[in-house]
């Protein structure tokens, strides 16, 4: 074949007949059968997922396209790649024909991905190129059904019963030590971590349970298990998490320590809301083989970790990481800690839970059973001798009080808040109920944060901005910015990891003198930039003109 044949549009296999024509002429299809191509904008219309990564991966290796959604697999050709390897190189075989299986594939010019399917197979591959959905879609049809059907035979469960019954205790507890029960668990929860995911979703449906990873801030679809297994596997992570099995009706949560390859050690914090279809299951991963970050890796400017570092060579007062769930403001701490943990102090932190375990720092968990409170740890902290004292958490006006009271008598106070800018912070805790005198005198600074999606560099291309985000964030039209097509280094979603952006509010006497019974929050917000703090959406939009991010992250993130 010719290098010019492969920068024609590629060949698109539409259906059944198709595949066996292009199967029947290969290798001539290109030249001598001139078989029918199709445009970029032809395959956009089709309405593909991620059609655009799909389309250039096929294209640039001279290679079809394929519609999975329209064509069934062969026995004897998914018979030739076991499930497991299938779903890890997300590759689907279609036919055996005259010495060659066609298979379709999601990135066939991956690492790897062709030696394998060689060495696995007798017959020459020969590979096509299909959307990372319809590849999704496919092995749940030919490969998770088949599982399924296996496994519900093997346990004794009737795959005909299309409304779910809860079992008894003795039933869960069986169901939950049975090996391919507790195999598939393991395998969910291994896969998870090998691809970064931070959550696993277990969405029981009228006809299946959606299983789902969020990896870097969005839900990827992993596979759907037969309804008949979502009691078995329910039952299976309840007795991980210590849940009672014989509870069908309430929320329960748990946490569990899960090892993997016996070296590995993660971190289970489970939570379980009873459904309509089912019990539905959230499962937080915190790998505890990461290293903590210090503060070297917050990203900080140069100024702002000046700022930091004064701080925390102060003998008393306030600090505050605020922002939504999940924005890293344990992690920001957590920074802190490790930093100050170098001088001769004591330090005592009260968390729900201890995310991670730090040597020589006093870490106490909630427990609310034994009315072990953060309010309740805080006046007992304030007898064991602290200099710094961190708080999981500011959650009413009893711990906001004691911890007022903790950083004017000689502690330096770390907490959290949930609030969406630094100047809001403020007002917060007046709403609260602590005095604006006590407010003034205690809070040393506040830095709000967000977590962004990085472009992944391997597909970015550039963005095509909406007019209105442009004059919303006041960007001139020449201006460029990039976003992430999609490709196999970030598992088609177009961004790889995340990183924080943030404003930070050092108090000074200017905004002291703004800390008055109901404080404006946009008067100080002003103040503050007249300070020095940059503000979040200004952060962010200076990543999306680095090409760090794509614009319409920063506009996801902004904050005014």
């Amino acid at each position: 074949m010719s290098r010019d044949i492969l920068t024609l549009d590629p060949p698109l296999l539409a259906d059944a007949a198709a595949l066996e024509s292009y199967l029947g002429s290969y290798p001539n299809v290109f030249v001598e059968q001139g078989y029918p191509a199709i445009s970029l904008d032809a395959w956009r219309a089709l309405g593909e997922d991620a059609g655009e990564p799909a389309y250039a991966t096929a294209r640039s290796l001279g290679l079809p396209l394929v519609r999975l959604d329209r064509i069934s697999a062969d026995a004897d050709a998914l018979g030739l790649i076991p499930p497991n390897l299938a779903r890890r190189l997300r590759a689907v075989p279609l036919r055996v024909r005259k010495g060659m299986v066609a298979v379709a594939m999601e990135e066939p010019g991956g690492p790897d991905a062709q030696r394998l399917l060689d060495f696995l197979s007798r017959e020459r591959v020969l590979p096509m190129v299909a959307s990372p959905l319809q590849i999704r879609m496919a092995i749940g049809r030919h490969y998770d059904q088949a599982e399924d059907r296996a496994m519900a035979r093997q346990l004794g469960l009737d795959t005909s019963i299309t409304d779910e019954q809860s079992p008894s205790e003795q039933e869960a507890q069986r169901l939950a030590l049975e090996m391919p029960v507790v195999s598939m668990v393991h395998t969910l929860i291994a896969e998870a971590v090998a691809r970064r995911a931070s959550d696993i979703h277990l969405r029981p449906g009228e006809d299946a349970t959606d299983v789902l990873y969020r990896i870097d801030d969005e839900l990827v679809p992993v596979r759907r298990l037969a309804r008949a297994l979502n009691p078995a596997v329910v039952s299976r992570i309840k007795v991980l998490a210590g849940m009672n099995l014989a509870e069908h009706r309430k929320p329960q949560d748990g946490r569990t320590t899960f090892r993997i390859n016996g070296d590995q050690s993660v971190d289970l914090r489970i939570s379980l809301l009873p459904s309509v279809h089912g019990e539905s299951i959230v499962i937080r991963l915190l790998d505890t083989s990461q290293s903590l970050w210090n503060l070297d890796q917050l990203g900080l400017s140069a100024a702002d970790r000046q700022r930091i570092e004064d701080v925390m060579a102060r003998s008393h007062g306030m600090f505050l990481a605020t922002g939504p769930t999940g924005c890293g403001k344990s992690t920001t701490l957590y920074a802190m800690l490790l930093e100050l943990r170098k001088q001769r102090i004591n330090i005592l932190t009260i968390e729900d839970p201890v995310e991670f375990h730090i040597a020589d720092i006093q870490q106490m968990q909630v427990n609310r059973a034994a009315g072990f409170t953060f309010a309740s740890a805080m006046r007992n902290f304030l007898r064991h001798d602290p200099d710094v004292v961190m708080v999981g958490e500011i959650r009413d006006r009893e711990t906001a009080d004691i911890a007022v009271e903790s950083a004017l008598t000689g502690h330096l106070m770390l907490s959290t808040l949930h609030t969406n800018t630094a100047a809001t912070t403020v007002t917060r805790l007046l709403d609260l109920g602590v005095e604006p005198y006590l407010l003034r005198t205690s809070l040393l600074a506040v830095i709000s944060q967000r977590l962004v999606r990085l472009t992944c560099q391997y597909c970015k291309h550039e963005e095509d901005v909406p007019t209105h985000m442009r004059e919303e964030l006041g960007i001139a039209a020449d201006e460029v910015f990039h976003v992430g097509r999609g490709c196999h280094h970030c598992e088609g979603l177009g961004v790889f990891r995340r990183q924080a952006v943030y404003e930070l509010l050092v108090m000074s006497p200017r905004l002291r003198r703004l800390v008055v019974p109901g404080a404006d929050a946009e008067a100080l917000h002003a103040a503050a930039i007249v300070e020095g703090m940059v503000p979040i959406t200004q952060a962010a939009l200076a990543l999306a003109r680095s090409g760090v991010i794509s614009l319409a992250e920063a506009w996801r993130v902004r904050a005014d």
